[in-house]
C-alpha cells in the first residue's frame, strides 16, 4: 500500500510539472498561451534564442517588458527545467563547414569566404532590412532569390518567421535552406554581447608536386655530365638541400576574432608558413608586422535612413565587386568559379583574416549603401614580394627614368653607356647626371609580384643565391652564369587608392563603376620583349631556340610601368559592372581595362577583359551560361574571374623549371591567382527529375586559349539513383580534348575519367561510400625524348600514346554523439603517368605515380566553448622516373672528385619512394 501511494504521489507531481510550461524548451506557440502579450512571449524566446537559457524564473526580469507583476503571474505556470545549452553559433559553423567540403576550389580560395560566413551565423541579420548584394553574397542564395524576398519588404509584408519567410513568391526551396541559418526576422530585445573567437592551428604540411619540383633544382656547373656516384655537396646546390627543408617545420597559425553586438568587431591573425621564422625566434615587433588584424564598425540602419548601412575598417580588409575582374583581392585560384552556389563572391568591404598575404589590402575602407545607391573608397598601403632583378653580389638592379639599368659596384661613380652614375656614401642611392642634372635612379628593376613558396628574408635569401653563383663560376660559362632574377620579400612598396560606385534603380537591377590605381614610389616593372625573355630567364643558351614562344606571350605581355612609349609608376585598372533580375533569370557582367596607351575615358584602346553571365532558376532546375573573354595583355594582379586554368599555364615557368636562371621565378605559375587569358562560353545545369533520379552537377566548357589558340572542350555530368534515401548510387563522367579542332595538332590530348560510386547514409548521420574511378589520357609522345621526325628514323613522332590510371577510395564518417565524431578514408590509385585527384575532409590533394593514402580526423566538442579537431594522415606514393641527359664532354673530370666516373649513356635514377606522415591539430575556443 506504501508503494502505492508513493507512485500515485510521483505520477501526480509528474503531472503537475508537465501543466507547466518550460522556459528553456517551449515553442513561441506555447508561450503565447501564457498570459501575457505577444510582445512579452517573443521577448522570452529571443532572450533564450539570442542570449541565454534560463537559470531560474528570476531571470526573467533581465528581460526590459516584463516587469514584476508579470513576473509573479508567471510563476505558478512555468517551470526552469534543468537544460544542456546547444549552441546555435556552433551548430551553425559545423553546418557550414559540412557545406564547404563540397565547394569545388582549392581551401585557400574557400577560407576567407568561410570566415565571413561564419560571422554571419554568429550574428545573424535581419531579413526584413537585408538589401540586394547582403542576399546574393550568402551561399546558394540567388538574385531570384533575393528579389523575391525584396519584393516582398519593399510592399510593408514584414516577414515574421521561417515558415512566413518559406511562403514568399518566388523563393526557392533550395535557396530558403540555405537562408534560413543566416537570419532572424525582429531585433533581439537585448543586443550588447561580447562574442570572441580564438583559433589555434598546427599543419605539417608537404610541398606540392610543383613546389617540391622547384625547389629539388640544383644550381649544377655546366660540365657536370652523368656520374655513377653521388657528389656530396650536391644537395646544398639547391634551395631544398640549402635551407634543409626534409625537416619538420610546421604551419602555425593564430587567429583571435572579437564582436561587440552587430556593430564593433576586431580581430588579429598571425600565420606561419613551413620555413619561415617561428614564434620563438620573432620579436614582438616582426610578430605584429607580419601580423593580419582590423578593426571595424557597422551599423545596418543610419538615423532617420532606412535600411542604410554604413561599414568601416582600418587595418586588413577584402575588396569584391562584379565578377572579380577589376577588384577581389585573394592569394588563392580556384578553377571554373561561377559566382553561384558555394563559389560565390561576397560583395562589398569584408575583414580579412584569411592566409592571403601577397594581394592583401592593408589600410582603410569605407562603405555607405542605401537601397538605391551605394559608394565606397578604399586605400591601401603595403610592401608586396617581388622577382627582382639583381646584380651578381644580389643587390637589385637600378633604373633611372631614361629607361637604363644602372648597374653599381660599389665605387665611388661608375661609367654606363656614356653617362655618368655617382653612388651615394651609403652604397645604395644612385644618381644619374643627365646633361649636368642630378636625376635619380635609384628605383629597382621588378619583373613581377609573386606570391613566394619560401619567404625567407633579403639576407637570407642573399647569401643562398651567393653559394649557387659559387658553384656555377666554376664550370664553363653559361649564357646566363649567375642568378639574375630573385625573390625579394618585401620589396615593392605599393600605395593602392580605389573606389565603387553603384546604383540600383530598380529591386534586382544595378549598375556599378570600380576603379583602382596602384602606385610604386621605388621600383618600375620592366619586362623584356620576345627577343630577350628566353635571355633573361633561362640559363643555357641552348634552350634559346628548343622553347616555343607562343606560350610565353603571357609572360612578355606583362604590364610594365616603363617602355618605349612611356614612363609612369603607377598601374590603373577602370571597370563596370551591371545585375538585372527578369523573371526567374539573373544576368550579370562586368568589363575591365587595364591602362596602357589609350584613354582612361575611352573603352576598347587597352587591353581588357569582360564576362557576362545568365542563371535561370526553376524549383528542381538551373541552368547557367557564361560567356567571358581576357586579352593577354590584361594583367591584374587583383583579378580572380571564372576560367579552366590560371595564368603562365604551360609556359616555361611551368613545363621548363629545370631550365631557369632561378627555378623560384616558376611560383609566378605555381602561386598564381590570376585567369590565363582565354576566350569561351559555359553551359552548367543540375535537375532533379524525382526522388529517386537526379543529373548532378553538369557542365560543358568550350575555350580557346588565345596565347596559341588553343582550343580545348571539357565536360561533365553526373547521375544519380536513390533507390532508398539512405542509398545513393553515382556515375560520374569527365571528358576534355585538347585542339579539338585539329585532330593533326601536336597539343592534342584526350582524357576520359569514369567514376562510380556508392553511398549510404546510416543512422546518426553516420556516412559510408566506395568510390572507384578509371582515367585513359591520349597523346602523342615526347619528341624530346624520341628525337625529331624524320623520314625512314622516328615512326614514333607520328603516333598516338594511351595512359590509363585507376583508383579505387573508401571514406567513412561515425558520429559517437553530438560531440564527438570520426571521419576516415583510404584510397590506392596507380597513375601510370596520370594525376588522381582526392577531396578530403577540407582540402584538396594531389597524388602522384602510385600510391596509397589513409586519413582519420576527430571532432570533438571539449566543453560547452571548446572544439577541437585532430587529423592525422599517411601518404605513400612512387615519383615519375628521373633521366638525365648527358649534354656536355664525357672526358671532364672535376679535380675536386677525381673518384667521379662519368659515362656516355644517359643515367635512369629507380622510382623513388616517399611516405608522408602529416598532422593537422586545431583548437576553436568561443565564448
Amino acid at each position: 500500500m506504501k508503494k502505492f501511494l508513493l507512485m500515485l504521489l510521483a505520477l501526480g507531481c509528474m503531472g503537475f510539472l508537465a501543466a507547466k510550461v518550460d522556459l528553456n524548451t517551449a515553442t513561441l506557440q506555447e508561450l503565447m498561451q501564457l498570459p501575457i502579450s505577444e510582445e512579452q512571449a517573443r521577448d522570452i524566446f529571443e532572450y533564450r534564442e539570442y542570449k541565454q537559457i534560463f537559470n531560474n524564473i528570476f531571470e526573467l526580469r533581465d528581460i526590459p517588458s516584463i516587469d514584476q507583476s508579470t513576473l509573479l503571474r508567471l510563476r505558478p505556470l512555468v517551470v526552469v527545467s534543468l537544460y544542456v545549452e546547444t549552441d546555435d553559433v556552433a551548430l551553425r559553423r559545423e553546418e557550414i563547414r559540412d557545406l564547404l567540403e563540397r565547394l569545388d576550389s582549392n581551401e585557400g580560395s574557400a577560407e576567407g569566404m568561410a570566415d565571413v560566413w561564419e560571422d554571419y551565423l554568429m550574428t545573424p541579420q535581419n531579413v526584413n532590412r537585408m538589401q540586394f548584394d547582403d542576399l546574393i553574397s550568402l551561399p546558394n542564395v540567388s538574385g531570384v532569390d533575393a528579389v523575391a524576398i525584396l519584393r516582398r519588404t519593399a510592399q510593408g509584408d514584414t516577414i515574421a518567421d521561417t515558415r512566413d519567410l518559406r511562403g514568399s513568391t518566388g523563393l526557392s526551396h533550395y535557396g530558403y535552406t540555405n537562408l534560413r541559418s543566416y537570419v532572424y526576422f525582429k531585433e533581439p530585445p537585448v543586443k550588447d554581447r561580447l562574442m570572441w573567437d580564438a583559433q589555434l592551428q598546427y599543419y605539417t604540411r608537404y610541398f606540392e608536386e610543383g613546389q617540391y619540383d622547384m625547389l629539388h633544382e640544383s644550381f649544377l656547373r655546366n660540365d657536370y655530365g652523368s656520374t655513377t656516384v653521388q657528389v656530396p655537396h650536391l644537395k646544398s646546390l639547391s634551395y631544398w638541400g640549402y635551407y634543409g627543408l626534409d625537416k619538420l617545420d610546421p604551419d602555425i597559425m593564430m587567429k583571435m576574432r572579437m564582436r561587440y553586438g552587430n556593430n564593433f568587431k576586431l580581430g588579429i591573425m598571425n600565420y606561419t608558413a613551413k620555413g619561415e621564422p617561428g614564434l620563438l625566434t620573432t620579436n614582438t615587433e616582426d610578430f605584429l608586422k607580419d601580423s593580419k588584424f582590423y578593426a571595424g564598425y557597422e551599423n545596418s540602419v543610419m538615423p532617420g535612413l532606412n535600411n542604410s548601412r554604413l561599414k568601416v575598417y582600418l587595418g586588413n580588409y577584402r575588396v569584391t565587386y562584379g565578377e572579380g575582374l577589376v577588384m577581389e583581392n585573394t592569394d588563392y585560384y580556384s578553377a571554373r568559379k561561377t559566382g553561384f552556389g558555394f563559389s560565390k563572391r561576397i560583395l562589398g568591404i569584408t575583414p580579412d583574416l584569411s592566409r592571403t598575404q601577397e594581394y592583401s589590402l592593408k589600410g582603410g575602407a569605407v562603405e555607405y549603401t542605401t537601397p538605391m545607391f551605394g559608394v565606397s573608397a578604399f586605400a591601401s598601403q603595403d610592401e608586396k614580394d617581388a622577382i627582382v632583378y639583381v646584380n651578381r653580389d644580389g643587390t637589385p638592379v637600378k633604373r633611372d627614368d631614361f629607361g637604363n639599368d644602372v648597374f653599381t659596384n660599389k665605387d665611388s661613380s661608375s661609367e654606363y653607356f656614356g653617362r655618368q652614375y655617382y653612388i651615394n656614401e651609403d652604397g645604395d642611392t644612385v644618381y644619374n647626371y643627365e646633361n649636368g642634372n642630378q636625376v635619380s635612379a635609384d628605383k629597382i628593376k621588378v619583373l613581377n609580384y609573386t606570391n613566394p613558396t619560401l619567404r625567407y628574408d633579403t639576407d637570407s635569401l642573399m647569401e643562398a643565391e651567393a653559394w649557387f653563383n659559387s658553384e656555377l663560376d666554376k664550370g664553363t660559362p653559361y649564357a646566363t652564369d649567375y642568378i639574375n632574377l630573385a625573390t625579394r620579400t618585401d620589396a615593392l612598396n605599393e600605395k593602392l587608392l580605389g573606389t565603387h560606385l553603384q546604383v540600383n534603380p530598380f529591386i534586382g537591377t544595378k549598375l556599378g563603376f570600380t576603379t583602382y590605381t596602384s602606385y610604386y614610389d621605388n621600383a618600375h616593372f620592366i619586362v623584356p620583349g620576345n627577343d630577350d625573355l628566353l635571355k633573361t630567364l633561362l640559363r643555357d643558351s641552348y634552350y634559346y631556340t628548343k622553347l616555343s614562344k607562343a606560350l610565353n606571350a603571357e609572360i612578355t605581355s606583362l604590364y610594365s610601368t616603363q617602355n618605349d612609349s612611356y614612363s609612369r609608376d603607377y598601374r590603373r585598372i577602370i571597370g563596370f559592372d551591371g545585375q538585372t533580375v527578369i523573371g526567374n533569370t539573373s544576368v550579370q557582367g562586368e568589363y575591365a581595362e587595364l591602362s596602357v596607351t589609350g584613354g582612361d575615358t575611352k573603352i576598347g584602346d587597352d587591353p581588357k577583359a569582360y564576362l557576362v553571365s545568365s542563371y535561370t532558376q526553376f524549383e528542381n532546375l538551373y541552368f547557367i551560361t557564361i560567356l567571358r573573354n581576357y586579352d593577354v595583355g590584361f594583367d591584374n594582379p587583383y583579378s580572380n574571374s571564372f576560367s579552366e586554368h590560371e595564368r603562365f599555364e604551360d609556359s616555361i615557368l611551368e613545363k621548363n623549371i629545370y631550365a631557369l636562371t632561378n627555378p623560384t621565378t616558376a611560383d609566378l605559375y605555381l602561386n598564381s591567382n590570376q585567369s590565363q587569358p582565354e576566350r569561351g562560353v559555359y553551359f552548367e545545369t543540375r535537375y532533379k527529375f524525382n526522388n529517386f533520379f537526379t543529373v548532378g552537377r553538369s557542365y560543358l566548357d568550350l575555350w580557346e586559349r588565345l596565347t596559341d589558340g588553343r582550343r580545348t572542350s571539357r565536360f561533365q555530368s553526373e547521375l544519380e539513383f536513390r533507390p532508398l534515401f539512405q542509398v545513393s548510387l553515382r556515375l560520374r563522367y569527365k571528358n576534355q580534348v585538347n585542339r579539338y579542332d585539329d585532330d593533326a595538332e601536336r597539343g592534342v590530348s584526350k582524357t576520359n575519367e569514369y567514376t562510380m560510386a556508392a553511398r549510404t547514409f546510416l543512422s546518426a548521420r553516420d556516412f559510408l561510400e566506395l568510390e572507384y574511378r578509371y582515367n585513359t589520357v591520349q597523346s602523342p609522345p615526347y619528341t624530346s625524348l624520341t628525337n625529331p621526325a624524320e623520314i625512314g628514323e622516328n615512326t614514333m613522332a607520328a603516333a598516338m600514346t594511351l595512359m590509363t590510371g585507376d583508383y579505387i577510395a573508401a571514406n567513412y564518417t561515425h558520429n559517437f554523439n553530438s560531440s564527438l565524431k570520426l571521419q576516415g578514408s583510404f584510397l590506392y590509385w596507380f597513375g601510370h603517368g596520370i594525376s588522381h585527384w582526392d577531396w578530403e575532409d577540407m582540402e584538396i590533394d594531389f597524388m602522384g605515380e602510385r600510391g596509397s593514402k589513409a586519413w582519420i580526423a576527430i571532432t570533438s566538442r571539449i566543453s560547452q566553448n571548446l572544439y577541437m579537431n585532430i587529423k592525422f594522415k599517411n601518404k605513400t606514393y612512387q615519383d615519375k622516373e628521373l633521366r638525365v641527359r648527358l649534354y656536355n664532354d664525357p672526358d671532364y673530370t672535376d679535380p675536386n672528385y677525381p673518384n667521379v666516373t662519368l659515362v656516355d649513356d644517359p643515367v635512369y635514377f629507380q622510382r623513388v619512394e616517399h611516405s608522408e606522415n602529416t598532422i593537422r591539430f586545431s583548437l576553436d575556443y568561443r565564448f
